[in-house]
C-alpha cells in the first residue's frame, strides 16, 4: 500500500460516509420505514457518519495521513460493525428484507474498509520507524 492509495481510499471513504449520512438525516424516517427500522437509529447513525466523515476528509487531505486518524477510523468502523451485528439481532423481527440485506450489507463494506484502513494505519507506523 502507498501513501497515495490511502488517501485516495480515506477521500472516497469521506464522500461515501458523507453521503450515507445525508441520506440518514434527510431521509430517516421513509428509510426507517423502508428498512422496519426505529427511525432513531438512522438519526443517531447519520451524525456518527458526519463526524466520521470529516474525520477521514481530514486525514485525506494531509500531505501524509495521520497514523492516529487513521486508526481512529479503522475503530469506529469496527464498532459499527459490531452495532450492525447488535442491531440485526434485536431488531430481527421487524426488519424488512430489505432492511436485512441494508444493515449486514453495509457491515460488510465497513468492515473491508476497516481492514484497508488498519493496514494503512500500519504502513505508515513502520514508515515513522524507518524515517
Amino acid at each position: 500500500m502507498t501513501v497515495k492509495f490511502l488517501k485516495l481510499f480515506l477521500l472516497l471513504d469521506a464522500a461515501s460516509t458523507a453521503l450515507l449520512a445525508a441520506a440518514f438525516l434527510l431521509a430517516g424516517s421513509q428509510l426507517a420505514a423502508l428498512f422496519g427500522l426505529p427511525e432513531a437509529y438512522l438519526f443517531w447513525g447519520g451524525w456518527i457518519c458526519a463526524a466520521v466523515a470529516a474525520i477521514l476528509a481530514y486525514a485525506g487531505t494531509r500531505a501524509v495521513p495521520p497514523t492516529f486518524a487513521v486508526w481512529e477510523v479503522a475503530a469506529i468502523n469496527i464498532g459499527w460493525v459490531v452495532a450492525s451485528i447488535a442491531v440485526f439481532e434485536i431488531e430481527l423481527a421487524d426488519l424488512t428484507a430489505l432492511g436485512i440485506t441494508a444493515i449486514l450489507g453495509l457491515a460488510a463494506v465497513v468492515f473491508g474498509a476497516a481492514l484497508i484502513q488498519m493496514a494503512g494505519a500500519r504502513m505508515l507506523g513502520r514508515r515513522a520507524v524507518t524515517a
